[in-house]
């Protein structure tokens, strides 16, 4: 699959290109290749198959150079295999097989495509006027407070815990933006039919359930008329994550190299929602939108009822991007995160260990009373704020006790042992 900007314009720009329906066809069909291919080479990793020549077992190509059989082994068949665990500076995954391109769908045109928690939230405001920067180092506070809320809450799951316990990383930012916290990352997808599902669909909060587009939304202005689908092909990606390192991470996560932006995997998680989407990550250490950065492409396509409700029904209903997988019966405590002006202390510490602003220009004392100046006074309580109960939390526990996370997940582990000089 070619990039269509640089492919038709002879270089790479921000200018949006549209796109028709044949070219949403291929993309689909290169999307489908891409699976299969990454099915195919997860297969034969489970049945112990390599590309050496000289190991006896059947399979594909047989390299008789041992570096370049290596080589083919590391770059593309790991890589290529769901299941593979790797060390990544925000911790260790367990990846899902990776494919050829990145993708992102929006289901209109917005200024600016940038992480939730610079977003200025509708239902929260402030009494005093202050300055601008510091209200939303405040409105970042509160998001951040709700990030560590919300993974004070599913470590009350022994799933989680086993998880840990197993080695793994929980990754509870990513995981809560994936249930409407706003956080520092911005969702990416290597599958092309989940960003064309979130190009055509919306999510009606109310009834907790995804609908197709219908044309009386999408005809409301020019904005509404388009879908938008940006994309980046994995070696490109791949060449700006590889710029990150050990050394750029900090108090404030992961930082991505200036002016572009670095993806990083999300891979399998406790809960299903983040690998269903086959999802990736850009952790956004500041708002940079992806309209600015000339490595992704942004392709318009004009919406039409038919091709949302195609996608929907084959995303089933949405099923296949908000798969059951347990949190579904606690959206009542996520929404109370959501919506709370009581908080805990340690809720609290985080978000001020986590906001460059306040760890900066405020004590803990001066960042108290500015808590208090939003309509609904921010409150905080010494003890957790968020308790289940104890019927609740046995219910979730027993689902998952002796968990084998192999069969839970549909894979099987793996890692391979690599000596650096």
């Amino acid at each position: 699959m070619f990039n269509y900007i640089s492919a038709k314009r002879g270089k790479l720009s921000n200018i949006p290109y549209n796109i028709t329906r044949d070219d949403i066809k291929l993309m689909l069909k290169v999307n489908e290749h891409d699976k299969i291919e990454c099915e195919k080479i997860t297969q034969s990793s489970y049945r112990g198959e390599s590309y050496y020549a000289n190991d006896g077992k059947p399979g594909n190509e047989k390299i008789t150079d041992t570096f370049l059989a290596f080589a083919r082994e590391v770059l593309y068949r790991d890589e290529k295999t769901a299941g593979f665990i790797r060390d990544y500076p925000h911790g260790r995954i367990i990846r899902q097989a990776e494919r050829n391109h990145f993708y992102r769908g929006e289901n209109k045109i917005h200024a600016k495509s940038i992480a939730s928690i610079y977003r200025k939230p509708n239902e929260l405001s402030i009494t005093e006027k202050i300055d601008e920067k510091e209200e939303l180092a405040l409105y970042q506070l509160i998001a951040d407070m709700q990030v560590a809320e919300f993974n004070n809450f599913i470590h009350c799951f022994d799933l989680v815990k086993q998880w840990e316990n197993a080695g793994f990383t929980v990754l509870h930012e990513a995981l809560a933006q994936h249930y409407g916290i706003k956080t520092r990352w911005l969702d990416i997808t290597n599958d092309f039919k989940v960003a064309l599902f979130f190009a055509c669909c919306y999510w009606d909060n109310t009834q907790k359930q995804w609908f197709p587009l219908t044309k009386a939304q999408t005809e409301k202005n020019e904005d509404t008329k388009y879908g938008v689908i940006f994309h980046i092909p994995k070696h490109v990606a791949d060449s700006l994550s590889s710029q990150c390192s050990d050394s750029v991470i900090g108090n404030d996560g992961i930082y991505g190299i200036k002016k572009s932006h670095a993806i990083w995997p999300i891979g399998f998680q406790p809960f299903r929602r983040c690998d269903m989407q086959t999802g990736y990550g850009i952790f956004m250490n500041e708002p940079f939108p992806l309209q600015d950065d000339i490595q992704f492409e942004k392709l318009y396509f004009r919406h039409d009822e038919k091709l949302s409700k195609w996608i929907y029904k084959e995303m089933e209903q949405g099923k296949k991007v908000y798969p059951n997988e347990g949190l579904e019966d606690f959206f009542d405590v996520i929404d109370a995160i959501i919506k709370t002006n009581v908080f805990s202390e340690e809720a609290f510490l985080f978000g001020m260990q986590h906001s460059k602003y306040f760890r900066d220009e405020l004590s803990v004392k001066e960042c108290l009373a500015k808590v208090r100046l939003f309509d609904v006074p921010i409150k905080i309580e010494s003890s957790n704020v968020f308790n289940l109960s104890r019927q609740r939390l046995r219910r979730m526990n027993h689902k998952t006790k002796d968990l084998d996370f192999e069969k839970y997940l549909g894979i099987k582990l793996s890692t391979r042992l690599v000596c650096y000089p």
